[in-house]
């Protein structure tokens, strides 16, 4: 049933991402002091009001799509002072859709790079940026936002359509985060297009900001109408009172145990889009210009002949190929479009028939920190979602256990999850209904007191029976360090198992946390040795907890906390080990959160929606610190 996904797909956006960029992005560490010379800022040189000088008077309102007349400019590249190149050089270009010209950027290298430079500081909190560009030899474009300096900034990366040459506008959504960006005060944009190591050349004009939403956003994309997005992943988001999108190909509407009419009219009718996504023998751009509008018409008019009026307005491109002349049949036909991308984007988008989406298992290449990062700058995560199976996924397919891990963090982030049309027609009013300030709850006792029990075996066993209060549970555990021990706490009431994150350290001694709701639990050990767990239900008092900012250190596994939030944290890490490093945080709430899981060496931070009393939980097999900031 599956359609062939390319690599690009599979891959996901994210992790392309998280690949090291510096060897394109370092053209910009030596370059310059901040300063620059009269005359060279853009239209919005103050970052709060607009500047005419150096106008042209006649260009203004001069716009042919992809510039746009929303939003307040940035740039319009009337002029090359502004702008200053890095990689390669600059020449104006009559073919604009804005204003009498454009910038190029062209080098006979992998990488052209441009930067502008905003002395005074461009104000981009509560905005969203997006610019038109014309990739006539480039693959992807990076923006880098120094807010405002390197080590304090946020990175853009978006992929242009294979095939797509001509003119396009693209938003900028946040993929990568460092350090503690201001985007009250961003000092320079730097925007590099990377192609073959033959050339690289991309034009830009109509340089924009736009009003950012109220909150983020997701979009669920549950591509091919499969059956498992009926029986497992529709009751999950109907409890949680959200939509999705379902892009389908009509003719094959109830094929191969696919979703029927009758079962797709029922998600619709509780608010779902039901969207087109036409099976095509090979790639719409490599087909005749009359048989792409047919595809594209006859796909939209089947699912409104069926009563999806709504959804049959958005196309979710096939094969993910889109030139020129496709997107033209597409604007004519269709509302908005989606297709491979590698970052979020602006809310609403401004390039809205180039909608990015990104590959929803990727949850620990990236997927959870493009949540996280929607949920900090407000913007826009399109997730797309295949086949959903109870047993080990596979390439093509999503573990029902990732999804509902999915699905918790959309939740425990208060991303409002949408659907295209909620997004085309602007129905993007936030839902979230989070406690921001936690903090006056902190009085007084904060959990009772629990079960206090100590466990001890030889090798894999089950214990008895136990009961336990809502609260937390903290288990130190102590066991030859030379074998792996694995743990889980198994809930007797629904079965469900809550793993414990465990890695030995040098003396066989580790620490692990995790919320718990009250009922009947069993410990279940698996182990090649012999071992000890002391568990227990701590009481939890408001004078118990440490403020912010804090710190910690060590090896193996360990908790730290209950420290004091009032929100969003910064979390920095290191690590220095060549194993598994994971970082959980776990709130009073019964709240938990994946920071961290990664392999190998790290050093980064990453933001942690905490709010009141929360955790820490460490697992290395190396040295560690963490620095916790608000």
């Amino acid at each position: 049933m599956d359609r062939n996904i390319s690599r690009r797909q599979l891959v996901g956006a994210v992790s392309a991402a998280s690949i090291t960029v510096a060897g394109c992005l370092n053209v910009f560490d030596s370059e310059g002091d901040g300063e620059t010379t009269p005359g060279t800022e853009s239209k919005l040189n103050d970052g709060n009001e607009s500047s005419t000088d150096g106008e042209d008077e006649s260009a203004a309102g001069d716009y042919t799509w992809p510039a746009i007349e929303a939003g307040e400019v940035v740039s319009d590249f009337e002029t090359t002072a502004a702008w200053t190149a890095v990689t390669g050089d600059l020449e104006t270009v009559s073919d604009a859709p804005s204003g009498t010209q454009a910038i190029a950027v062209e080098s006979n290298e992998e990488t052209a790079a441009m930067r502008i430079e905003f002395p005074r500081g461009l104000d981009l909190e509560g905005w969203d940026l997006s610019m038109a560009i014309k990739a006539d030899a480039a693959d992807r474009v990076h923006v880098e936002f120094m807010a405002p300096e390197r080590g304090d900034h946020l990175t853009s990366i978006r992929d242009v359509p294979d095939d797509h040459d001509g003119w396009l506008r693209l938003d900028f959504g946040y993929i990568q985060k460092h350090g503690e960006p201001d985007l009250s005060n961003v000092r320079q944009l730097n925007i590099i297009a990377v192609g073959s190591d033959s050339g690289t050349r991309l034009v830009a004009d109509d340089l924009r900001r736009t009003d950012a939403v109220d909150n983020g956003k997701a979009i669920l994309a549950l591509y091919d109408g499969d059956p498992s997005h009926y029986e497992l992943a529709a009751p999950r988001l109907e409890e949680r009172g959200w939509g999705a999108a379902v892009p389908v190909e009509p003719s094959h509407i109830g094929d191969g145990g696919r979703m029927d009419a009758q079962q797709l009219r029922e998600l619709n009718d509780r608010g779902w889009d039901i969207c087109s996504y036409p099976t095509v023998d090979g790639p719409l751009p490599a087909l005749p210009e009359d048989r792409t509008q047919q595809i594209v018409e006859t796909a939209r008019g089947s699912l409104e002949d069926l009563g999806f009026d709504d959804g049959a307005r958005h196309l979710f491109v096939p094969g993910d190929r889109l030139d020129e002349q496709t997107q033209a049949i597409i604007r004519e036909h269709q509302e908005s479009a989606f297709l491979f991308g590698a970052s979020p984007t602006g809310a609403p988008p401004t390039g809205r028939y180039a909608t990015p989406v990104i590959w929803g298992p990727d949850l620990h290449g990236g997927v959870r920190r493009a949540i996280n990062l929607c949920d900090q700058y407000q913007q826009l995560v399109v997730l797309r979602i295949p086949r959903i199976v109870e047993e080990e996924a596979g390439s093509n397919s999503m573990s029902l256990a990732d999804f509902e891990h999915l699905l918790d963090h959309l939740e425990h982030r208060g991303l409002d999850v949408v659907t295209p049309s909620d997004v085309l027609d602007g129905r993007l009013d936030s839902t979230d209904t989070r406690d921001d300030d936690q903090t006056e709850h902190l009085e007084g006792t904060i959990l009772e007191a629990g079960e206090q029990q100590t466990f001890e075996g030889n090798g894999s066993t089950e214990s008895e029976t136990f009961d336990l209060a809502d609260g937390v549970v903290r288990l130190a555990v102590t066991h030859d360090s030379g074998s792996p021990l694995e743990c889980e706490l198994i809930s007797v009431d629904d079965d469900s198992a809550r793993e414990i994150q465990i890695l030995g350290t040098a003396s066989g001694a580790s620490e692990s946390l995790v919320p718990v709701d009250a009922g009947q639990y069993r410990l279940a050990v698996d182990a090649d040795d012999s071992w000890e767990i002391d568990l227990e239900q701590p009481a939890v008092h408001a004078d118990d907890l440490e403020g912010l900012p804090a710190s910690a250190s060590g090896s193996g596994s360990a908790v730290v906390g209950p420290l004091r939030t009032e929100g969003n944290v910064s979390v920095t890490a290191t690590y220095d080990g060549t194993g598994q490093f994971i970082v959980d945080g776990h709130g009073a709430d019964g709240h938990t959160e994946q920071l961290i899981n990664r392999v190998g060496e790290f050093d980064s931070s990453r933001s942690y929606s905490a709010g009141g009393a929360v955790w820490l939980t460490v697992a290395a097999d190396g040295e560690w610190t963490l620095e916790i900031e608000a």
